[in-house]
């Protein structure tokens, strides 16, 4: 909301225009200048803000830096005015340890557990079509989407149908959509096919 100086923006691979530009807009927008690291998980989206950016901005105003983890790690050490930084926790942890070593100041949007709570009064069809919506959309790729349900002990038999079906409406063909989102990398594929069994041995459904 005010000029500080330069601002450091690290975006996340999950929505890599939006967490880019949103803030570096608000930072320029306040008269600072911005410096953006983009993720290295969207070569071609980041390559393309590049060269968008550095065809509208001289590069002391706003400028766009590539590279893999180890130059974000680097980016963060920087002695910015200030530090945007939208990604995991732990990711986050490592940005505010370097970010501190120059006192720098931090805004850390972070991934965590998000609840969805259904009353005994709620309409089910109604809102597990929206919980599906808020869990499915990219792909499921984004922090705030749900990651369970709190419900009324006796009406558990009704959401997973509810669910069901709000799925199948949302998506009517499951594979070879092109309008689909995809998981981001093949090593994210790989980390969350296992999920899918994990549940079974104990015995949930």
């Amino acid at each position: 909301r005010q000029p500080m100086g330069v601002v450091g923006v690290i975006a996340p691979w999950n929505y890599p225009v939006q967490l880019a530009l949103a803030p570096a807009i608000t930072a320029l927008a306040a008269g600072n200048r911005v410096m953006l690291k983009p993720s290295e998980l969207t070569p071609h989206t980041s390559a393309q803000l590049a060269l968008l950016v550095a065809q509208f901005f001289a590069p002391d105003v706003f400028c766009v830096v590539q590279g893999d983890a180890n130059l974000s790690a680097l980016f963060a050490s920087l002695p910015f005015d200030h530090l945007v930084f939208t990604g995991s926790t732990a990711v986050g942890r490592k940005v505010a340890q370097a970010a501190a070593q120059n006192l720098t100041p931090t805004t850390l949007e972070l991934g965590g557990k998000s609840p969805c709570i259904i009353d005994g009064h709620c309409d089910m069809q109604d809102a597990a079509l929206k919980i599906a919506h808020g869990k499915l959309l990219n792909a499921g790729q984004t922090c705030i989407a749900p990651d369970y349900v709190l419900l009324p002990r006796g009406r558990e038999g009704e959401f997973a149908p509810a669910y069901r079906a709000a799925v199948v409406r949302l998506f009517p063909t499951i594979e070879g959509h092109a309008d689909y989102a995809s998981i981001i990398t093949p090593r994210h594929h790989a980390r969350l096919r296992p999920m899918l069994q994990q549940p079974q041995p104990p015995g949930a459904e």
